[in-house]
Order: C-alpha cells, then sequence, then structure tokens
C-alpha cells in the first residue's frame, strides 16, 4: 500500500515538472514516517547528467525545469508554502507541507540536486543525428 501511495505521489509530482532541456527523470529520495506523529519527507531534484563526447566528455550538469506549483495544489492539501536559500550541503528548495491522498507529506523540490547525486543520465554528443539523452548504465 505504502508503495503504491509513494508512486502516486511521485506522479503527481513529476506531472508539475518541465524540463528546459535534454532530460529523462526526476530524481527522488523519501523517507516514510517513523512513527504515527511523524509523516513523509520526499524530495525531488533535477537528475545530474554526464556527457559523452564533445569538448566536455566527462563533466556533468543537470538542466533547469520549470515547477507548476498550481498543478501540485490542486492534488495537494497544502498547509503550507516556504522557498528556502541555499544552506550548507542543502541546495535552494520549495517546500510544501500538507496532505496527499490523506498522508502527511513534506516536500522538498530542490531547485538543483543535492552535492552527493551522482550521475545517472548520459546525454551522448557522439551521434551525427545529434545530442541524445539516455539512462547511465
Amino acid at each position: 500500500m505504502a508503495n503504491q501511495w509513494i508512486n502516486q505521489f511521485m506522479d503527481a509530482v513529476s506531472g508539475c515538472w518541465e524540463w528546459h532541456a535534454l532530460a529523462l527523470n526526476i530524481g527522488f529520495r523519501y523517507r516514510e514516517p517513523e512513527d504515527a506523529d511523524d509523516c513523509w519527507e520526499v524530495w525531488a531534484y533535477p537528475a545530474v547528467q554526464e556527457f559523452v563526447g564533445g569538448k566536455d566528455d566527462g563533466e556533468t550538469v543537470w538542466s533547469g525545469f520549470h515547477f507548476n506549483l498550481s498543478v501540485l495544489l490542486e492534488e495537494v492539501e497544502a498547509e503550507a508554502l516556504s522557498v528556502s536559500t541555499r544552506m550548507a550541503n542543502d541546495p535552494p528548495e520549495l517546500v510544501v507541507e500538507g496532505k496527499f491522498q490523506g498522508k502527511e507529506v513534506l516536500l522538498h523540490v530542490c531547485l538543483e540536486p543535492p552535492e552527493d547525486v551522482e550521475a545517472t543520465e548520459i546525454i551522448d554528443l557522439t551521434k551525427p543525428e545529434g545530442p541524445s539523452v539516455g539512462e547511465k548504465g
């Protein structure tokens, strides 16, 4: 049941995300509630990508994005919204506290990937038809 709920929540968050460049996936991390008074805590962030080919071969980047908060608020009963700037190792983020399908959730939409995230996508610049993006693997 929890797996279905978290997948539905991640789908709802993904539906609010529009990439500015080639990208496949949104990175997610989550923490389940530890007790009855606790909530789900979910982090969503742009995937880290690695270039293959070209002058930047081996370099990592991430794509900018547009996040449609109004679409999310159609799915989440928000109790609080906030934006914070970078602090220590945490990226700047939009924070939504509320309920999704009756479960308490604290969502962090990170405006850049956390520092410890490894590349999960490849931007391939070696193909004659132009750049493409794929899973790193």
